[in-house]
């Protein structure tokens, strides 16, 4: 017998950790949970031990499927359960056994596993759990999972587990395995449980009010540390005197599993409801491939866990003491906290901790105002792009095209490389963008994206991606390239690691870190050797394949150099090395002498099958060929312009249905184009890709009163608030992170290359002059984030390249149409914040740079520019009194209208004297943490009623500028945020735009007529209007809002109209300017024509100019009104 009946007991828990769920969807794992305790209940024949087979049974009926009782493979014991399907050919001829019910309880969460030994399988094998209710009706949906023989291997006990949670209604549970359809498979079972992780809890009274052991140097006694738990059983957590920020101990967590993670939990911590604490830990990192979590979780009286609060550590500086910090709210109901510390993700993590707090954040004077429910208003920037694409035929004959969306998830798609029809789609989770994908010798198709390091896999032969594990060197895979032999090779970042996958075994290995860089960016792989691109300092390795040994390649005027090395390829005796993304260098393998140079659009193609010694390309708007026996370009001419995308995917060529050979190549934007070279001709296929909404990369309001967005990686569109209709929706527009409005034209900074674009949003949108390229601010800059305008000047501020310190200041002089740009304005810093006062140009910086390079500075700085002079006037770091810390970046930066300048650090508001540079107020809202973006700064805009909004410490916050009471309205992290003309408060989360109503200082009108009419061209934001008409005191308006008011003030040549909020604060100003004018009566010049148009700038009265907002009559209307 095995180990008598433990296996074979039902185990509940009462509470299953959110850690499992954070590491994985699954784990495959020997390990064993702590804090267990077993009820009544049990899987029959969990074991398979009994001499007939009890407890199981057949669900499908098909005579080429079987199950016995065997005893020729065990987990434990002496018996298993022998699974064979042989049906190759019947697509409903799967095999699918399940378990007799099994009772649970509704709501609570469970864990199915069961040991699996493979003799041989053709498609994944699936472990599901199907709810009933008493009366032994389905309940809900089935929850289960697909393991691939990648992951479960032959001849080997593999543990496979599915966490599920028991819906609403249900009590009963069956579990089942499926061999998948039209599937030849053969396993054996064993070992079948439901049970579960959990978290030994301490009793109910050891709530205790601070950190036990918070420097970890109390005496560990009978191998428990006090106040921490590990929370897996196994090594990995451990007190160590190796490294020590105060005192002589610390704590040791040490992952060297790809198959769990490594936890540890604090005691409980009595915790005040909606108050706010700050956690803090120190952290020693070694070694890290994934991120390093720190969090709190929050638990009610009954010990269930309400949420969390985490952070994301990743990329930390190595063998330096580092202050880790999680700021949160308690929730209402919570009643105590725990602390936890782990590594994320499947992660090969070594890191030291010390000196934990874990303190209330006192949060006075709160402001005293309500505020509507926000509002989705939906998606709003939607575009058609991805970052990875593939071109074969595959294994069945078939010409696809393999393609990856972006998206918040993103989604893979197969299409018919000669129709463009689409013929598969799957979302895959966690993939906001893909880089990295590949075609293997199997004819599948490999990718992985940039958040979690997993591998996935394509078959065309049954429409299936399949998930196949991740990597163990980082979270972000760049390239993936495959081999002859069944071996897949991928770069990483951060740490610019290499790692392999076996596609014969389904096992990885590492590689490690190439060289002390942050970026692999690009592969090739050739013979035995991988040739690997690094950044941001330009190298070139190769590493043996079989025994790991790296070996520097050196490019003259390139090895060391600034930047990174894009991508390589290695054709007939050639290293292609991309040097930038638009440069190549063709470099003799042997000698690594330079042979020739050209640009192109970040793609070449295979080699021509009839001219091995012939690659094409695009650069621009046209196909080139290479020779690369002559090292000669050539254009190809008599072709129609190609689309001036950025980045072509891929390029391959294919065998067409009617038996030409063409070119096929697919762009980021998913243009796709096939060149015949014998005809010359090139024809455009319309890929069948639905659009993808994208995040909300930058948001502003404009003069006109509609919102301009710009998407993330691509897109811009324009949404009207009056009419909830998105006026515009560019995709093929590049990735604005700025925008600023000068003399009605709206202006774009983009990334990549910090580049100005201009766009009317009085005309029609046309790709090649509206929007059009403005400027392209040079001298290594990349991402335009600061833009305002002032004087009739547009100023705009950068980040400069990866690897690169230093940022940049463009203006426009629109009066001469001339750009100028300064590069280190302040030396080595970023510019991420504009304010134009009284013919003085404020800006905010950051510390950091480009991506890739850390900072020299250690404080950020304020600069003041003299806009007439064209030079600095001088820079500074505001003493902020309640500051906590020295602030690393200032912005945004905005003049209130109290005349002061506002700016924001991370989470302290301070106020400026602009004429002394003197601090004069401040205030410390949320603690400084720099834990997010280093160039988005935290956005300043005023209501119509004076409150100031901002993204303080990544959340909307509402401040009073008079008495710096605050409120934070939205908890969510958030990086982009505006206030409409009305004063309704706008932000963005991911690829929605929510709004928060705030209709007390909506003083907009509904409408104008003039004359009875309407007029023309009104928009309810656009404030002023100019009317080739004879001027009139017949106008009526209508407000938006009731309570609001309105009064009408004419003057010669103009119509102003005043209007005011409901609060009796918010205040708009519409203004008609008239350019004819009705002659005075009793003398006309010409009896019923208008007098002669007004001559802008010489009033009728000279000395007595109008005076908007002061009317003779106050009060008194001289017009009727709505």
């Amino acid at each position: 017998m095995k180990n008598q009946k433990m296996k074979k007991r039902f185990v509940l828990l009462f509470c299953f950790t959110l850690v499992f769920s954070l590491l994985a969807p699954f784990s495959v794992s020997n390990s064993q949970a702590v804090g267990t305790s077993a009820i009544a209940g049990e899987v029959v024949n969990g074991g398979f031990e009994e001499e007939v087979l009890t407890g199981w049974s057949l669900v499908t009926n098909n005579p080429l499927t079987s199950i016995a009782i065997s005893n020729e493979r065990a987990n434990t014991g002496t018996k298993s359960l022998h699974f064979k399907d042989a049906n190759s050919n019947n697509p409903g001829g799967n095999l699918q056994v399940t378990s007799e019910k099994v009772s649970v309880t509704a709501g609570e969460s469970y864990t199915a596993k069961a040991f699996v030994n493979v003799v041989s399988q053709s498609h994944s094998i699936g472990f599901e759990i199907h709810y009933f209710n008493d009366d032994n009706q389905r309940v809900g949906t089935a929850t289960f999972i697909n393991f691939g023989s990648a992951l479960l291997g032959t001849d080997k006990w593999t543990e496979i587990q599915v966490p599920f949670q028991v819906p609403d209604g249900a009590s009963r549970v069956e579990l089942r395995f499926n061999s998948g359809h039209i599937s030849i498979t053969e396993a054996f079972f064993d070992d079948v449980t439901i049970e579960g992780n959990t978290i030994p809890e301490p009793p109910a009274e050891d709530i205790h009010h601070e950190v036990i052991n918070p420097g970890f140097e109390e005496q560990v006694v009978d191998g428990k540390i006090p106040g921490w738990t590990s929370e897996f059983a196994g090594p990995g957590i451990k007190v160590s005197s190796d490294r020590t920020r105060t005192g002589v101990q610390s704590l040791h967590l040490h992952d060297t599993s790809d198959k769990e993670g490594v936890s540890v939990l604090s005691d409980k911590i009595a915790v005040v409801p909606g108050a706010s604490y700050l956690l803090t830990v120190f952290s020693n990192v070694v070694s890290q491939t994934h991120s390093v979590v720190t969090e709190i979780r929050y638990f009610d009286k009954d010990n269930k866990k309400i949420t969390d609060h985490r952070e994301l550590n990743s990329n930390l500086p190595k063998n330096d003491w580092i202050d880790l910090k999680v700021f949160s709210v308690v929730p209402e109901n919570a009643a105590y906290a725990r602390l936890a510390f782990y590594s994320g993700g499947i992660s090969f993590t070594e890191v030291y901790f010390d000196d934990v707090s874990f303190k209330k954040v006192t949060d006075d004077t709160q402001l005293d105002r309500k505020y509507a429910e926000p509002v989705n208003l939906g998606e709003m920037v939607h575009v058609q792009l991805g970052q990875a694409g593939a071109i074969q035929e595959n294994s069945l004959g078939e010409n696809e095209v393999y393609y990856h969306s972006n998206g918040h998830p993103g989604t893979f798609s197969v299409l018919d490389a000669e129709t463009g029809k689409l013929k598969f789609s799957k979302v895959i989770e966690n993939t906001e963008a893909v880089w990295a994908m590949t075609i293997g010798p199997d004819k599948n198709v490999y990718f992985a994206g940039t958040s979690d390091g997993k591998l996935y896999r394509y078959v065309p032969e049954r429409k299936e991606v399949e998930y196949l594990g991740a990597n163990p060197s980082a979270a972000w895979v760049w390239d993936i390239e495959a081999t002859n032999d069944g071996k897949i090779y991928g770069a990483t970042y951060p740490g610019a690691g290499v790692f392999e996958y076996d596609i014969n075994t389904g096992q990885f290995k590492d590689f490690g870190s190439v060289i002390e860089q942050e970026y692999a960016r690009g592969l090739a792989v050739d013979g035995d050797y991988i040739y690997v691109g690094i950044g941001t300092k330009k190298h070139l390795y190769k590493i043996n394949r079989h025994t790991g040994e790296k070996e520097e390649l050196i490019i003259e005027g390139q090895s060391g150099e600034n930047g990174i090395i894009q991508d390589i390829w290695a054709v007939n005796g050639k290293l292609l090395v991309a040097v930038s993304t638009i440069n190549m260098l063709v470099v003799d393998q042997e000698t690594m002498k330079v042979e020739g140079s050209f640009e192109f659009s970040n793609m070449i193609s295979e080699a021509d099958p009839n001219q091995p010694h012939m690659i094409y390309y695009k650069k621009g708007t046209q196909l080139y060929n290479y020779n690369l026996n002559e090292n000669k370009e050539t254009l190809i001419e008599g072709l129609p312009l190609l689309p001036d995308t950025p980045r072509v995917k891929d390029m391959a060529w294919i065998t067409l249905s009617t038996g030409k050979t063409v070119l096929a190549m697919v762009t980021q934007y998913g243009e796709y184009m096939l060149y015949h070279p014998e005809t010359n001709e090139l024809s455009f296929v319309m890929l069948d890709l639905a659009a993808t909404a994208v995040a909300i990369q930058a948001l502003e309001s404009g003069p006109d009163g509609r919102l301009y967005m710009g998407g993330y990686q691509r897109g811009m569109s324009v949404y009207n608030p009056f009419t909830d209709q998105i006026d515009v929706n560019v995709s093929s527009f590049a990735q604005p992170e700025g925008i600023g409005f000068l003399n009605d034209t709206v202006y774009f900074g983009t990334y990549v290359g910090a580049i100005m674009y201009g766009y009317d949003p009085t005309q029609p949108v046309d790709l090649n002059s509206n929007p059009k390229l403005e400027y392209d601010i040079k001298d290594e800059q990349d991402r335009p984030f600061a833009i305002t305008s002032g004087n009739n000047k547009l100023f705009v501020g950068t980040i400069p390249d990866y690897g690169v310190l230093g940022g940049a200041l463009a203006i426009y002089d629109s009066e001469t149409d001339e750009w100028s740009q300064q590069r280190n304005v302040v030396q080595d810093q970023s510019i991420i914040s504009l304010a134009y006062h009284d013919g003085k140009l404020f800006g905010g910086t950051s510390v950091w740079g480009g991506l890739g390079i850390n900072p020299k500075a250690e404080k950020a700085k304020i600069f003041v520019w003299d806009v007439e002079k064209g030079e600095k006037i001088l820079e500074f770091t505001p003493e902020i009194p309640s500051i906590d810390k020295a602030p690393r970046m200032i912005g945004d930066l905005s003049i209130g209208p109290d005349g002061f300048l506002w700016g924001a650090v991370e989470g302290t508001i301070f106020k400026l004297n602009p004429e002394t540079y003197e601090v004069v107020d401040s205030k410390l809202i949320r603690p400084s943490l720099y834990n997010s973006s280093k160039w988005f700064p935290y956005r300043l805009k005023w209501g119509p009623d004076g409150m100031l909004y901002t993204t303080l410490a990544r959340s909307l916050i509402v401040i009073d500028p008079k008495t710096m009471d605050h409120k934070v309205l939205v908890e969510d992290f958030m990086n982009s945020m505006t206030v409409g003309v009305d004063g309704s408060i706008y932000y963005a989360l991911g690829s929605e735009l929510h709004k928060i109503p705030v209709s007390e200082t909506d003083a907009t009108l509904q409408s104008i007529t003039i004359d009875g009419k309407g007029m023309e061209g009104f928009q309810h934001g656009k404030l002023n209007y100019t009317m080739d008409a004879v001027q009139t005191e017949n106008i009526a308006a209508e407000l938006s809002q009731p309570g609001a008011k309105v009064e009408i003030v004419h003057s010669t040549g103009k119509t102003v109209i005043i209007t005011t909020g409901s609060d009796g604060i918010s205040t708009l100003t519409y203004t008609i300017t008239w350019l004819k004018q009705p002659c005075t009566p009793g003398r006309p010049e010409n009896p019923g024509q208008p007098c002669k148009p007004n001559k802008p700038g010489k009033p009728e009265n000279p000395g007595k100019p109008d005076s908007p907002g002061k009317p003779e009559n106050p009060g008194r209307p001289q017009n009727p009104v709505k």
